[in-house]
């Protein structure tokens, strides 16, 4: 019978010492990959007047200046800079994920961040020829080191715009 207690304290001494392994195990893991972005990505967005999504302006005035705000997060695991080009294009002008719209850039913004931080920046911009389903487009582009320029990032936002002469008095 007294050997039968001893069977039973080397049981409960291996159950304790592998949930220990399993434990150590998870507790090692998290140590060791902490703070590891195991997806690095960017984000952009643009906000209307208001600083919300869905209140950006549609119809314009030749010259009316109107106010924007864009969005960038880096969420890369490193510090990151980035350059936001505006580009005016109209209905017929491509965009896409894969390669960035053929037009002149319109205005730039450029900024460095964070690997987990953002910047939100207001940007006034006006448009001064008149048009219907102009094609405002932010593009995101950051730099390589290795390329020593920047490179557009395949990621993109655009705002559909009709822009009319003033009325005449």
């Amino acid at each position: 019978m007294e050997g039968e207690g001893l069977i039973v304290d080397e049981e409960v001494m291996a159950v304790v010492l592998a949930v220990l392994v399993v434990v150590g195990f998870f507790a090692g893991s998290q140590t060791l990959f902490a703070g590891r972005v195991t997806e690095p990505f960017s984000e952009l967005g643009v906000l209307g007047p208001k600083m919300k999504i869905g209140d950006y302006p549609r119809e314009l005035i030749v010259g009316e200046p109107f106010t924007l705000y864009l969005y960038v997060g880096n969420h890369e695991g490193k510090v990151t800079y980035y350059a936001v080009l505006a580009k005016l294009g109209n209905g017929t002008t491509s965009v896409s994920a894969e390669e960035p719209m053929n037009v002149p850039v319109f205005s730039r913004y450029e900024v460095v961040l964070q690997n987990g931080k953002n910047w939100t920046r207001p940007v006034t911009l006006s448009i001064e020829k008149p048009g219907v389903n102009y094609r405002l487009v932010f593009e995101l582009w950051v730099y390589s080191e290795d390329a020593r320029d920047f490179e557009y990032h395949e990621r993109w936002c655009q705002l559909w715009l009709n822009v009319t002469k003033p009325a005449v008095p």
